[in-house]
């Protein structure tokens, strides 16, 4: 069976992403099935310092993140490498448009390659103000194929100042009737929240939860089915604890279902999978004159993927990491600095899929350094370049550019 890519609720994807500063990785993973074709088991192969690249070129600093900005108009590209086949691109357009009596013209990008996707994901949204801090809205993917289009409704229930609530509940592929190539024996729906609260001076919070709810498909041609449910969430918390002292935390979540029993005859290929993933990061944030940063980051990464008719073909990974993280930022002029991060830790590494077997506990480690160019308050690029700690090796390089406006 091969399921299309346009079962995935490309809206979900794009209004997560318009939540300026959630991290569109985690969201183009969770939210996408794959590159146009997907089966249950993911068809690239796991980098063995995935997680540590990522870190490394993706996440920002938490004084990139001050204030926690969300749901504004903003341009939002993050891109590395560390080799041909882990290169990564990260990008979000969000902008709005008054259009007067109480109107509002949205329109969102979201874009992503990356191990699991490539992909380009257009949506507009019409939005009409109800009142003081309400409105509600809907959005639609115009440029997807005419009889796939994913609608969406939904309401923002507070938009004050910094602080805002936003719920959405999605229509996916709702014209889907009109395919000759499968049919929905449960029709695909997708629900999302997203919100920011909380003073910057004192404590703020940022958080996203979305769910992809149970479906399944059956091929008209081989009568194959898929089913599939899969949850994701993040938050991430800036604590003041002194006046120049910031206690960041933050946290990652999917879970994911997936089966494929194809028609008769039975193949080998029929299967269960399951993922969990969780990451979660604890910074110690020295606001001063030199900022810098200290703190921990802890990954747990399991798959399994069940071959109904051939055992000896399931997939197993287990993965736990654990790096300590140190951060700083030196200013060389006006508009220049350098932000030199290094992160090394531990790693257990379990893995295999009737070819390939690997059991390993071993450290890694990478020092990255950071030129950032600032062009204004709400805009910068940054190029960074990276070496191994645990080999000598280069590490990868990558380039980050942010606006918001």
């Amino acid at each position: 069976m091969r399921p299309r890519s346009h079962l995935v609720p490309a809206t979900l994807a794009v209004v997560a992403a318009s939540a300026a500063g959630l991290p569109a990785q985690f969201l183009n993973r969770a939210a996408w099935l794959g590159a146009e074709e997907e089966g249950v088991r993911r068809d690239f192969a796991q980098g063995t310092e995935y997680f540590l690249d990522r870190f490394s070129y993706v996440v920002v600093a938490p004084w990139h993140e001050r204030g926690l900005p969300t749901f504004g108009n903003r341009v939002d590209y993050r891109l590395g490498s560390t080799s041909g086949t882990q290169f990564t691109v990260e990008g979000a357009i969000d902008h709005a448009l008054p259009l007067g009596d109480d109107f509002t013209f949205r329109y969102h990008v979201l874009q992503g390659e990356n191990r699991d996707a490539r992909f380009v994901r257009n949506a507009v949204a019409l939005e009409r103000r109800l009142g003081d801090g309400a409105a509600a809205f809907v959005q639609g993917e115009v440029f997807a194929e005419k009889s796939l289009i994913d609608v969406s409704a939904g309401a923002w229930l507070l938009r004050r100042g910094d602080d805002a609530l936003r719920v959405m509940l999605t229509a996916v592929d709702m014209t889907a009737d009109k395919s000759r190539d499968f049919r929905y024996e449960r029709a695909p729906l997708a629900t999302m929240a997203s919100g920011a609260f909380g003073d910057a001076a004192t404590h703020r919070v940022r958080f996203e939860v979305g769910g992809q709810l149970p479906f399944e498909q059956r091929d008209l041609d081989d009568d194959d089915r898929f089913a599939m449910r899969r949850w994701i969430g993040s938050a991430t918390s800036h604590l003041r604890l002194a006046e120049r002292d910031v206690l960041v935390t933050s946290f990652e979540a999917e879970t994911t279902d997936k089966r494929l029993h194809p028609g008769a005859p039975a193949s080998a290929l029929a299967e269960d999978f399951d993922r969990t993933f969780l990451q979660a990061r604890a910074e110690w944030w020295r606001d001063a004159a030199i900022p810098w940063s200290a703190g921990v980051l802890h990954t747990r990464h399991d798959e399994d993927g069940r071959r109904i008719a051939d055992p000896s073909a399931d997939l197993r990974t287990r993965r736990r990491e654990w790096f300590g993280v140190l951060r700083v930022r030196l200013r060389a002029g006006e508009r220049l600095c350098f932000e030199p991060q290094a992160f090394a830790g531990l790693v257990d590494d379990e893995f295999r899929d009737g070819v390939a077997a690997r059991d390993e506990r071993r450290f890694e480690g990478k020092l990255a350094w950071n030129t950032c160019w600032e062009f204004s308050p709400t805009m910068s690029l940054t190029a960074i370049v990276s070496l191994q700690l645990d080999e000598p090796a280069f590490g990868g390089g990558g380039a980050q550019f942010q606006a918001r406006f």
